[in-house]
């Protein structure tokens, strides 16, 4: 990763209780966690992953579910960009046990309803079935309830962090300043725009 994209990170950062609130982005930052998320090293490739704090058939279900949350568009996805590596970790380096187990539980949760739904695995549904099932785990309708429903807004939380903290979503994705300059007051916006990814969030 260029040095540029590292430092632009940095200011990245700053704003980034724009996207995910001022709470949430406290909590993921808190302690070592910007550390740990800079120094983060992409791996696209599954099958050489070391994983963490899930098992690899989990971290399948969380590359799909980032998928869904971050779709590709005419840019990579969240899934293409490795989050659910980053997730896992951060998770790893950053969270209590507790924090990692109740992860590990809501992955394990998605399975197991996809099979009792579908009698099938969460990541062999079909695009719609996966859709459709974590929409309801977004609303916390049965069979999921509101417990579940704020552990997946964390979860959700994470693939942001992720996902707009890799090379691709915040150079890509978000319009992309290097270096940012002094302070502007005003920055010029029309509807469709993308958000800024380091320039419009770093004052």
């Amino acid at each position: 990763m260029s040095n540029d994209v590292q430092k632009s990170k940095r200011y990245f950062l700053k704003g980034l209780s724009t996207i995910i609130g001022g709470v949430a982005a406290s909590s993921l930052l808190r302690g070592n966690g910007l550390a740990v998320a800079m120094a983060y090293s992409t791996n696209t490739n599954d099958k050489t992953a070391i994983t963490k704090v899930f098992s690899k058939s989990q971290l399948a279900i969380l590359k799909q579910v980032c998928a869904i949350v971050i779709p590709k568009t005419e840019t990579l996805g969240a899934a293409e960009v490795d989050t659910h590596g980053f997730i896992d970790n951060q998770l790893f380096h950053c969270f209590s046990k507790s924090a990692q187990q109740k992860a590990v539980s809501l992955l394990t949760l998605i399975d197991k309803q996809a099979q009792q739904s579908h009698s099938s695995t969460f990541v062999a549904l079909s695009d719609e079935q996966q859709f459709q099932l974590l929409t309801a785990l977004d609303l916390g309708k049965i069979p999921f309830g509101q417990t579940q429903r704020t552990d997946f807004k964390k979860l959700k939380k994470l693939i942001c962090f992720g996902y707009y903290t890799s090379e691709v979503g915040a150079s890509q994705e978000l319009r992309y300043v290097a270096v940012p300059g002094g302070y502007k007051g005003s920055i010029p916006y029309k509807s469709g725009d993308a958000a800024w990814g380091s320039k419009g969030l770093s004052y």
